[in-house]
């Protein structure tokens, strides 16, 4: 496998054949973050073992299943962890294009002061990014359901699914919240996000995956080329949103046509994806690198451009930072999951590979 895959020419995939699921109830946005250390698990069970997974073979018609882990006919081998129901990694042969895919959640990106107001009361979150409460707030940056022990609902050749309990008044959050995350990965190089979540009592509700991506294999942006599809961004004032929407022309956020990425620049910023009335699965921005080169496509209407030093890109969707203190930002979907109701949503990042 790995000598086919050392002489895969790009290999190039025009279109997905999976619709996404209309969300019931969109959500708020993620936001970016400091300085990525891997995430700590809350329980040392949750530490990613040592032991190579264990194969369970299926009948002869199937492909065998190894454990927390999917792969395709490309050569994509995706593993995954019951800690943050994470992507741990993604690798083609010896190159690892991405790793550290936590959930977020509740609600993704930063919420001002730690505070908002939903149906006449109001919530005070925890604050874990100085005065402001950061992926859903908890004792860590990355937020309490990225550090997390989630459970393994089930697993066959091309899917996994992980579930999380998050109580009421957990984080300071209303609501009993039960969430589900699948994922799936078919041979044209699909990886699959799917969201599913339920709450007894009015809550925000935006989950993301803070996948990093290093699409050239290495801690190199050379040759790392974007595009996305959004003319405007929600500017920041000290990490927070102003509540403007503006436009990116002739700031270093225009990636309206696709160029060199400006690893010279930081990046934590929210852009506004053109319309989708129809809350349809569609493409919202491309990635290139040496190694791969991967589409995403989400129902969501903001993605957070995430830049580390040292390699790696994160391109999260999720609606806007801090939504439920910026009324505006509602015309563009809400986070607020109303009681009773099913939040659903879907990510696709796919892939496609180039020589290794």
């Amino acid at each position: 496998m790995k000598n086919v895959l050392a002489k895969l020419a790009l290999v190039s995939f025009a279109l997905l054949s999976s619709a996404c699921s209309k969300p019931q109830e969109s959500v708020e946005p993620s936001s970016g973050e400091p300085q990525v250390s891997s995430v700590a698990p809350v329980s040392s069970e949750a530490q990613v073992s040592s032991v190579a997974p264990t194969s369970s073979q299926t009948p002869s018609s199937a492909p065998a299943v190894v454990e927390n882990q999917l792969s395709n006919s490309q050569g994509l081998v995706v593993k995954f962890n019951k800690t943050g129901a994470k992507i741990d990694s993604i690798n083609v042969g010896n190159k690892k294009i991405a790793e550290n895919g936590f959930t977020v959640g509740r609600c993704a990106n930063r919420i001002a002061n730690g505070k908002f107001t939903l149906g006449g009361t109001e919530y005070n979150v925890t604050k874990n990014d100085g005065n402001h409460s950061l992926h859903g707030g908890g004792r860590q940056w990355s937020g309490t359901f990225a550090n997390s022990n989630w459970t393994k609902v089930s697993q066959d050749a091309s899917s996994i699914k992980f579930s999380f309990h998050s109580a009421d008044k957990a984080d300071g959050y209303p609501g009993n919240m039960d969430m589900t995350v699948t994922y799936s990965l078919n041979d044209k190089g699909d990886l699959s996000i799917e969201y599913s979540a339920t709450s007894d009592k009015d809550t925000l509700c935006n989950p993301t995956n803070h996948l990093y991506m290093s699409l050239n294999g290495s801690t190199s942006y050379s040759g790392i080329k974007l595009w996305i599809d959004a003319d405007n961004y929600t500017p920041l004032s000290n990490k927070l949103p102003t509540g403007d929407i503006s436009p990116v022309a002739g700031t270093q956020f225009d990636y309206t046509s696709e160029k060199a990425f400006d690893s010279s620049k930081n990046y934590d910023d929210n852009y506004v994806l053109k319309a989708n009335p129809s809350n349809e699965c569609r493409k919202v921005a491309t990635m290139t690198g040496s190694v791969a080169k991967v589409d995403v496509y989400t129902d969501r209407a903001g993605l957070q451009l995430y830049k580390e030093n040292n390699g790696k890109i994160c391109l999260e969707t999720q609606q806007f930072p801090d939504a439920i203190n910026h009324p505006n930002f509602l015309e563009y979907g809400t986070t607020i999951l109303k009681a009773g109701e099913t939040f659903k949503s879907k990510t696709i990042y796919h892939f496609e590979l180039g020589e290794q």
